[in-house]
């Protein structure tokens, strides 16, 4: 398994420590009951495993996460659940705008984060995470290439996507800027199949 730096608190000729970008996608959802909404559609089994998959892997990673902010969708929020005890200090909202907030907003909200955060999750949607990670990377940390490309690929329910930006400010992220350190799906850390 590839080697991942996850508390990056160093800086480059005087600039500010840099501040890290975590997009999870939400696990596998299922269709919901005939007749409900896509925003009350729950995970599947698979899902449920997948999500656990991945907070065994924050856990054991020691991942450093300030503010998680979650769609409040149930299949974001049940994944939040699953994932939620890989991120003990981690301080969660549910926001209604990240239900199916698209990609230039979604930037947006990004650059309007608390600077006191320097390591953000948000658990979201497609396509609009496929379309702001793509958008925001610039290139892969040393021994990235091959999971930035399977990230230009798809990027996969449940899947974890992890940028650092050498900002100081959160309203200075731009398109192109970040550095991938890591792209991490269910199936690399003892889930299942992708989709």
């Amino acid at each position: 398994m590839r080697a991942i730096l996850w508390t990056i608190r160093t800086s480059r000729e005087g600039a500010a420590a840099l501040k890290t970008l975590h997009l999870l996608r939400h696990a596998k959802a299922g269709e919901g009951d005939p007749g409900g909404t896509d925003h009350a559609r729950p995970l599947v089994e698979r899902g449920v495993a997948d999500a656990k998959a991945m907070g065994l892997y924050l856990r054991k990673e020691k991942v450093a996460v300030d503010r998680v902010y979650s769609s409040s969708s149930q299949r974001t929020r049940e994944t939040y659940d699953l994932i939620a005890p890989g991120l003990p200090k981690a301080q969660v909202a549910f926001r209604d705008r990240l239900y199916l907030i698209d990609a230039s907003d979604l930037i947006e909200l990004i650059q309007g984060l608390p600077d006191t955060a320097d390591s953000v999750m948000l658990v979201g949607h497609n396509p609009t995470y496929y379309v702001t990670a793509l958008t925001l990377l610039k290139e892969a940390a040393a021994g990235q290439s091959e999971p930035f490309k399977a990230l230009k690929e798809k990027f996969s329910t449940g899947a974890l996507a992890s940028m650092t930006f050498n900002v100081e400010h959160w309203r200075d992220v731009r398109a192109a800027s970040g550095t991938l350190i890591a792209y991490v799906r269910p199936k690399d850390v003892g889930g299942g199949k992708n989709a």
